[in-house]
C-alpha cells in the first residue's frame, strides 16, 4: 500500500544542567570555585548535546533492549525438523491508531490488538522465522520450528521499531522488515537494530511504484536498484522483494528474478508455498481483524 504519514519528526531533547552546590571555606577560594564550575557547565552542555544529535538518529529504548543480540529464532533451534509444507506470512504495515482523516484507515493495527496477537501466536505453538529461514527450509535442507509463521512488515513506519521489534523480542522472535529503499519512517540506525536482533531485510523498491505501469528501465531501477541500496547501506544479503501494493505481472515477476531475489511476496491471500517462490501469498492483518485475525487466518 502506498505510504500514509510520517511518523519521523523533529525530536526534542531537554536539557538538564548539574550544577553542584559548594560552600567556600574562604573567600581566596570563591575564583577557584567559579572556573570549576564554569568546567563543569561546559561538559554538561557537551553531553546534553551529544544526547540531542543520539536522538537525531532515532536513539530510543528498543535501541538499548537490543544489544546487538539476535533473537532465540534467528537461527535454528535443536528441536527443529526438516519441512518444505506451505507457511503463513502475516503482513501487517501500522501499529498504533488510524488519525482522523487517514487515506487507509484499515492499515492501522493497534498496539494492544497487536500485541494479543503475538500472544494468540504463540499460546497455540507457533514461532515466528525469517522468510529466508523458510526458503533455508524448503530448498536446501534446512529446518522449520513445528508451527512456522513469517511475520512480515511493509514500507517502514517508525512504530515497527519501537514497538513491533520489542514486542517479537519479547516471544524470541524475529520479524521480517519490508523496507522502500528511500522515504521510509526509520532512521538508518533503526533498521540496523532490526537486523541486529535477527530481522531479515527485504526489498520494498525506492519509490513504491506499481511495477505494472513501468517501461524496463524504470523496472530495473526500482526492483534491481532498490536491492543494491540496501545491501550497500545495510551490508545484507536482501534476499526477498515485496511488491508494492501486491501489483505485479509476468515482466514483473522476470525482473524481480534477474535482479537475484530468492523469492517475493504478494497481497494474495492464503499460505505461502514453495511452488511459487515469487507469488508468496500472505495474510493481510487490518485493523478490524481484531485479536482474532491471526486465529481466523491461522485457524
Amino acid at each position: 500500500m502506498l505510504s500514509l504519514w510520517s511518523f519521523g519528526g523533529a525530536m526534542r531533547v531537554a536539557y538538564h544542567d548539574r550544577v553542584p552546590r559548594r560552600r567556600a571555606a574562604a573567600v581566596a577560594a570563591l575564583a577557584v570555585a567559579g572556573i570549576a564550575l564554569a568546567v563543569i557547565l561546559v561538559n554538561g552542555l557537551n553531553d546534553s548535546s551529544g544526547s540531542e544529535q543520539t536522538a537525531a538518529v532515532g536513539k530510543s529504548p528498543a535501541d538499548d533492549a537490543d544489544g546487538g543480540n539476535e533473537v532465540r529464532n534467528a537461527t535454528p533451534q535443536s528441536d527443529w525438523k526438516p519441512y518444505t509444507g506451505p507457511v503463513p506470512i502475516l503482513e501487517y504495515h501500522v501499529l498504533g491508531p488510524a488519525p482522523e482523516g487517514a487515506p487507509y484507515p484499515e492499515l492501522y493495527v493497534t498496539r494492544p490488538d497487536f500485541h494479543r496477537q503475538m500472544d494468540w501466536l504463540d499460546e497455540h505453538g507457533y514461532e515466528a522465522v525469517t522468510l529466508e529461514t523458510v526458503e533455508q527450509a524448503w530448498y536446501h535442507g534446512g529446518r522449520l520450528p513445528a508451527k512456522p509463521v513469517v511475520i512480515s512488515f511493509d514500507d517502514g513506519y517508525r512504530p515497527q521499531f519501537t514497538y513491533a521489534l520489542p514486542e517479537l523480542r519479547r516471544h524470541g522472535w524475529p520479524g521480517v522488515l519490508n523496507l522502500k529503499a528511500e522515504g521510509s519512517d526509520l532512521y538508518t540506525s533503526n533498521v540496523e537494530a532490526m537486523v541486529d536482533a535477527g530481522w531479515e531485510l527485504a526489498a520494498h523498491t525506492i519509490h513504491h511504484l506499481d511495477l505494472t505501469t513501468l517501461d524496463s528501465e524504470q523496472l530495473k531501477e526500482e526492483v534491481a536498484g532498490s536491492r543494491e541500496m540496501l545491501r550497500r547501506e545495510y551490508h545484507v544479503p536482501v534476499a526477498n522483494f515485496c511488491y508494492p501494493a501486491g501489483q505485479f505481472d509476468s515482466t514483473v515477476i522476470a525482473a524481480v528474478e534477474a535482479a537475484g531475489y530468492t523469492g517475493a511476496t504478494t497481497e494474495i491471500p492464503g499460505d505461502a508455498e514453495r511452488s511459487a517462490p515469487y507469488e508468496l501469498k500472505r495474510f493481510e492483518i487490518l485493523g478490524s481483524s481484531g485479536v482474532g485475525g491471526p486465529a481466523e487466518d491461522l485457524g
